[in-house]
């Protein structure tokens, strides 16, 4: 069998479960990084881990604090669409399309996600709250990314489902491309991430239930024509992506201290 035929069974699905993985590290530690480096700019030390910030912050203006927790997201946003016309201009045809689409999903989710919860916790609740933004507006804004957020899933959902091999129905391919993603890959990333604050192991799992939009999609999706594009084995692409992953988030894991 040539190494780039898909395999017969759910094999498939352990390709895109480790490029999320590597995806998911390689969008939201650089996320946080951005965080402290803007807190850096503005003269406050912090301590950047593998999955949050401590600013030392406390004299800082409202607009400051507003800047530093907004970063984060505007940050994703702009990695998210750079992937996501990588992916659609050159590499979608290519092995190497999955992982930036992968990065896409990850990029564009972490602002999205940040905006469905303004009126509640996160980054953007923590910015307008900085700028004593009305509890209305925020409302607001939260519905937005609520329904925003709805729709990109949808529509990844159906780009996933072109990941699977024709030879799949439309359940095993919906498994294979985007319920194992879903499902699997948060178990991966908190024991890639481990040690973390209760807090933010249960926002890992939790924050993934707009995945259940991207799996309506990939029903809709699977029931077109699908270019058979799957392979089963991870590339060497994908390998020094989940190497740098690993490597980057480890190096992490016990802090990195950002001081004058």
């Amino acid at each position: 069998m040539p190494a780039s035929a898909p395999p017969a069974g759910f094999g498939v699905a352990v390709r895109p479960t480790l490029l999320f993985v590597a995806a998911y590290s390689l969008s939201i530690s650089p996320h946080e990084a951005v965080h402290a480096l803007v807190s850096y700019f503005f003269g406050f030390n912090s301590t950047l881990f593998q999955m949050w910030v401590d600013p030392d912050a406390a004299s800082a203006t409202p607009l400051q604090l507003a800047a530093i927790a907004a970063a984060g997201p505007l940050f994703s946003l702009a990695v998210g669409l750079t992937c996501w016309l990588l992916y659609k201009k050159i590499c979608r045809s290519k092995p190497s399309g999955l992982f930036f689409l992968m990065m896409a999903i990850v990029g564009v989710y972490s602002f999205l996600g940040p905006m469905v919860g303004a009126a509640f916790a996160g980054d953007f609740n923590n910015a307008l709250r900085f700028m004593a933004v009305s509890r209305i507006i925020q409302y607001a804004i939260s519905a937005l990314g609520t329904a925003l957020l709805s729709v990109f899933m949808f529509f990844i959902g159906m780009e996933l489902s072109g990941w699977g091999p024709q030879s799949f129905g439309r359940a095993k391919n919906v498994i294979s491309t985007t319920v194992a993603p879903w499902l699997i890959a948060p178990f991966f990333i908190i024991l890639l991430y481990y040690p973390l604050p209760r807090s933010l192991i249960a926002s890992t799992f939790g924050g993934s239930v707009f995945w259940t939009f991207a799996v309506i999609g990939a029903a809709v999706g699977s029931s077109g024509t699908r270019p058979d594009r799957a392979i089963s084995a991870p590339t060497r692409f994908d390998v020094i992506a989940i190497i740098v992953a690993i490597a980057m988030v480890r190096t992490l894991a016990h802090g990195v201290r950002l001081a004058h």
